[in-house]
């Protein structure tokens, strides 16, 4: 998810029916510059090498975006009533070995091709964490690039978070919490013992409640999606 947003003009996008590294290419009204959706940056056109600004957001279920914001409204199209139980129609693209249309530009088999993973740019360098990995280490207390980082996986949900872990000055270390008759996903940090909701980085009770983790501008990809893009991208392994 990205702001609209450049040099203080608010573009519109549409969907140019293209693709670009077997990612989806977008196109702003005002000038019909190309942007890859993955990275957010115009690859074609007036607007070629800017990119938008990438914004907080969380790929979940909707049970658990539920739990998280009760509150929420929801976006249907037009008239059509949205009850919550459509069937996804890639399941069988999420199953197969079919990596897309187009052939990959680069073959790196570190990782299975299908494999989803969070993806991190941070100083121009990339990172990918593997969802097999973190089913594994839902709690990953990280250090990349000089910063320290926090990464949480729910696995009912497959939903996966990256969040700075300094706060006030102090660098945070956590490790997963079971809060008795509440359920979700909560951690307790190393410095001050206070509860934290692991989705979405506030501090719900203790010396730090209302504190918030500073979110990092991450991806959820496929990794063949994901390292066409940054092939020197590093790869979390989870401890044995």
């Amino acid at each position: 998810m990205y702001g609209r947003k450049i040099e203080g003009k608010e573009l519109t996008f549409g969907v140019s029916g293209k693709l670009h590294a077997n990612n989806l290419v977008m196109y702003d009204h005002q000038t019909d510059s190309l942007w890859s959706h993955l990275v957010g940056a115009a690859i074609t056109g007036p607007q070629k090498g800017k990119k938008l600004k990438l914004l907080e957001s969380i790929f979940t279920s909707w049970e658990t975006w539920k739990r998280l914001y009760p509150g929420t409204k929801v976006l249907t199209a037009g008239s059509t009533p949205w009850f919550g139980s459509l069937r996804d129609p890639y399941e069988s693209y999420y199953r197969s070995a079919d990596t897309g249309i187009l052939p990959t530009r680069r073959s790196d088999k570190r990782i299975y091709p299908k494999e989803f993973v969070l993806g991190l740019v941070i100083q121009g360098k990339a990172k990918a964490y593997p969802f097999s990995a973190l089913s594994r280490q839902p709690v990953v207390n990280d250090v990349f690039e000089a910063v320290p980082l926090l990464v949480t996986f729910e696995k009912e949900s497959a939903t996966v978070m990256a969040f700075t872990r300094r706060v006030k000055g102090q660098i945070l270390s956590f490790k997963r919490v079971q809060l008795t008759g509440q359920r979700g996903f909560f951690l307790v940090d190393d410095v001050t013992g206070s509860v934290w909701n692991g989705l979405t980085g506030r501090a719900i009770r203790g010396r730090l409640k209302g504190q918030k983790l500073e979110h990092l501008p991450m991806a959820s990809a496929f990794w063949f999606g994901w390292v066409d893009h940054y092939p020197k991208t590093e790869i979390f392994r989870a401890k044995k």
